[in-house]
C-alpha cells in the first residue's frame, strides 16, 4: 500500500475519534512512528512469546494468539492493524485506555518534529475536509448548539432538584415525628440526660433540614431566573438577526 499523505492520516485519525490538539498529536505520532507507511513493521527484534512486532501507521505492538487481556486481543491483532482505518481506531482506543505514554515517539519527544506538518494537515485549505468532518460530527451530536446544551443542563438540574426534594421532605417529616415522640424518654428511669441529648439532636437535625429545604427553593428560583435570562437573550438575538436581514434586503433591492 502506498505511503499516505499527511491529510489522509489526519482523515483516518479524525474518523477514529481524535479531536482538537489530540488530533494534531495523533498525526504527528503516526508520522514519527511510520512516516505514513501503513505497511510499516517495527520492533521485530523485540518480539517475545507474548508480543509480536509493531504494525501499521501508529505502530501498534501486536499481541500473539493466546496472550494478552481482552482489550489487547481486541485492539492489537497484527493482521487487523495492517488496515489504516482499523489501525487508527485501535490507536484511538489505546490512547483512550492508556494515554500517549504507549508510544515511545511521544514520550521521547520525536513527534514534536512533525507537529507543524500535523497542524497543516488539519487546517482549512490543506486538510479542510478534516475540519469539516469535525464540525459536521459536532453538529450532528449537538443539534441544538450552545442553546441545546443549555437546555440539557437545565433539564438535568431540574431532575436533580426534584430527586433531592422528596428525600429532604421525608427526612423533615421523620425528624418532626421523632421530636414529637421524644417524651418517651420521660418514662424511663434516670433518662433525663439522654432525653436532653436526644432533643438537642432532633432540634439540630430539624433545623438543618429546614435550611436544606430553603436552599433547595432558592436554587429552584435561581434556575428559573437563569432560564428567563437565556430566553430573553435568544429573543433579542432573533430580533437583531431579523433586523439585519431586513436591512440587507432593503439595500439589495434599492
Amino acid at each position: 500500500m502506498p505511503t499516505l499523505t499527511d491529510q489522509q492520516i489526519a482523515e483516518h485519525a479524525a474518523n477514529a475519534g481524535f479531536r482538537g490538539e489530540d488530533l494534531q498529536i495523533a498525526v504527528a505520532v503516526a508520522l514519527a512512528e511510520s512516516r505514513g507507511n501503513p505497511d510499516a513493521i517495527g520492533d521485530v527484534s523485540l518480539q517475545t512469546e507474548a508480543f509480536g512486532p509493531s504494525v501499521g501507521l501508529w505502530q501498534i505492538r501486536s499481541v500473539n494468539p493466546g496472550h494478552g487481556n481482552a482489550f489487547d486481543r481486541a485492539h492489537r491483532d497484527a493482521s487487523a492493524n495492517a488496515d489504516p482505518a482499523t489501525n487508527a481506531r485501535n490507536a484511538y482506543a489505546i490512547y483512550r485506555e492508556h494515554g500517549w505514554g504507549q508510544w515511545s515517539t511521544y514520550t521521547e519527544g520525536q513527534y514534536r518534529r512533525f507537529m507543524d506538518r500535523a497542524r497543516s494537515a488539519v487546517q482549512p485549505g490543506s486538510g479542510g475536509a478534516v475540519r469539516a468532518r469535525q464540525a459536521s460530527n459536532t453538529a450532528s451530536s449537538n443539534p441544538g448548539g450552545f442553546q441545546g446544551e443549555i437546555a440539557k443542563f437545565f433539564d438535568a438540574m431540574a431532575k436533580l432538584v426534584e430527586g433531592t426534594r422528596k428525600p429532604l421532605l421525608n427526612a423533615s417529616q421523620a425528624l418532626n415525628h421523632g421530636a414529637a415522640s421524644q417524651n418517651a424518654f420521660g418514662r424511663v428511669q434516670a433518662s433525663a440526660a439522654a432525653a436532653g441529648a436526644h432533643q438537642a439532636t432532633i432540634s439540630s437535625s430539624c433545623e438543618n433540614t429546614r435550611r436544606a429545604l430553603a436552599a433547595d427553593q432558592k436554587f429552584r428560583e435561581d434556575l428559573d431566573w437563569a432560564a428567563r435570562m437565556i430566553r430573553q437573550h435568544d429573543d433579542r438575538a432573533t430580533q437583531a438577526q431579523q433586523g439585519q436581514r431586513s436591512l440587507i434586503n432593503g439595500i439589495t433591492h434599492a
